[in-house]
C-alpha cells in the first residue's frame, strides 16, 4: 500500500514538472519546403547539380524556420560548387556567413567561401578569412578545417620551409590557449623533422605532450609515439622506451577500464618489448614486457604477435615447455594470421 502511494506521488510530481516545463514546439516545415527539398535531392542524386541548386533555392523560400532556410541555402551552395559555379556558391556562402547570430551553418559557410575563393584566385581574401576562423573560433570544426588548409598552403605547397616554420609559430601563439594549438604544434614538429632539426622537433613534441595531456589531447599518443621514433633515430633506445611507457601508463591508470584505450596503447606496449629484444639485447626484459602487454591488453589485435615473439624468446632461452605452451595457446586462440602460421612451424620444429 505504501509503495503504491509513493508511486502515485512520484507520478503526480512528474506530471507537475512536465506541466511547468512544457516543451517549445517548432513550427512545421511546410509542404512547399519539403516538396522542393525532395526535388533537389532527386536532382542531386542524378548529378543534375544546377537543377538541384534551383530546387534548394525554392526550398529556402518555402521554409518556415530559419534553420531550414539556412540548411537549404547551404546545400544550394554545395550544389553550385559541384556544378562549377564557384562565384555564385561564394555569394550564397557570404549570405549565410553575414548573419550576426552564429547558426548551425554560419562558420561552415565561411570555411567553404574561403575554399571556393582559393579556386577562383581570390587568395588574399581567402587567407584572411581562414585566419579569422582559426583565431576567432579555435574550438570549432570549421577552425580545424581552416587550420588544415592554412598548413597545406604554408607548408606543403611552398618551397620556403623556414618561412612556413615561422608562420606556424606565429599562428600557434595566437591560439595557444585553445586545443587548436596542438594541431599547429604537431605540424611544426613534422616540419622541423623534414628540415633535419630533430632535437628541436623533440622539444616541440615534448611541450605538446605537456600542454595537451591525455585524455583531452587528441594527438597526445601520436606525439609520444613520434618522440619514440626520434629517440631511436638518435640512438637512444632507453629514451624511446621511456616515451612509450608513459603512453602505456595512461591506460594502466584509467579509472574506467577500457574507456580510454586508444589504438596506439597496445602497439606501444609491443614496441617496448621489441626494443628490449632488438635494440638493447635484453631478452629477460623483453619477456617481461610481452607478459605485461598480454596482461594489460588481453583483447588487443597484437596479442598473437606478442605470443609468438615471447614464445620464440623462451625457446631461445631454453624454456621449451613454456615456449611451446605459448605457441599452442596462439594456435588455439587464433584461426588465421602470420603469427599463427609461424607458431605452427615452430611447434613442428621444437614442440614434438
Amino acid at each position: 500500500m505504501l509503495r503504491r502511494e509513493l508511486s502515485l506521488s512520484c507520478l503526480a510530481l512528474l506530471l507537475a514538472l512536465s506541466a511547468a516545463c512544457a516543451p517549445t514546439l517548432s513550427k512545421p516545415r511546410g509542404k512547399l519546403h519539403l516538396d522542393a527539398l525532395a526535388a533537389a535531392e532527386s536532382h542531386q542524386h542524378h548529378g543534375r547539380y544546377r537543377e538541384a541548386a534551383d530546387s534548394y533555392l525554392r526550398a529556402a523560400d518555402g521554409a518556415e524556420r530559419r534553420v531550414d532556410r539556412d540548411e537549404a541555402l547551404y546545400r544550394r551552395s554545395r550544389a553550385l560548387a559541384r556544378s562549377g559555379d564557384y562565384r555564385e556558391a561564394i555569394a550564397v556562402c557570404d549570405q549565410l556567413a553575414a548573419s550576426d547570430t552564429i547558426a548551425r551553418r554560419t562558420l561552415r559557410a565561411r570555411l567553404d567561401a574561403a575554399r571556393y575563393r582559393l579556386l577562383v584566385g581570390e587568395e588574399e581574401r581567402a587567407e584572411r578569412e581562414l585566419h579569422a576562423l582559426v583565431v576567432g573560433y579555435p574550438e570549432t570544426a570549421a577552425a580545424r578545417g581552416a587550420a588544415r588548409m592554412l598548413i597545406q598552403r604554408h607548408v606543403d605547397a611552398v618551397d620556403d620551409k623556414i618561412a612556413a616554420l615561422r608562420y606556424l609559430g606565429e599562428l600557434e601563439r595566437e591560439v595557444s590557449e585553445s586545443s587548436l594549438g596542438e594541431v599547429l604544434m604537431s605540424a611544426r614538429a613534422e616540419l622541423l623533422i623534414g628540415l633535419g632539426r630533430r632535437r628541436e622537433a623533440m622539444e616541440v613534441l615534448s611541450r605538446q605532450v605537456a600542454r595537451y595531456p591525455y585524455p583531452s589531447g587528441l594527438r597526445w599518443e601520436e606525439a609520444l609515439y613520434r618522440l619514440a621514433d626520434l629517440a631511436l633515430d638518435e640512438g637512444e633506445p632507453q629514451g624511446a622506451i621511456d616515451y612509450l611507457k608513459k603512453l602505456v601508463s595512461a591506460h594502466e591508470s584509467s579509472i574506467i577500464i577500457g574507456s580510454y584505450t586508444r589504438p596506439k596503447f597496445p602497439r606501444a606496449a609491443l614496441r617496448i618489448a621489441r626494443i628490449y629484444r632488438d635494440e638493447l639485447r635484453d631478452p629477460e626484459a623483453a619477456i617481461d614486457a610481452y607478459e605485461a602487454l598480454r596482461s594489460e591488453f588481453p583483447r588487443s589485435l597484437v596479442i598473437d604477435d606478442a605470443l609468438a615473439e615471447e614464445a620464440e624468446l623462451r625457446l631461445l632461452a631454453g624454456e621449451r615447455a613454456r615456449g611451446c605452451d605459448l605457441l599452442r595457446e596462439l594456435v588455439e586462440s587464433f584461426e588465421v594470421g602470420a603469427a599463427r602460421r609461424r607458431a605452427q612451424t615452430r611447434i613442428a620444429q621444437d614442440c614434438r
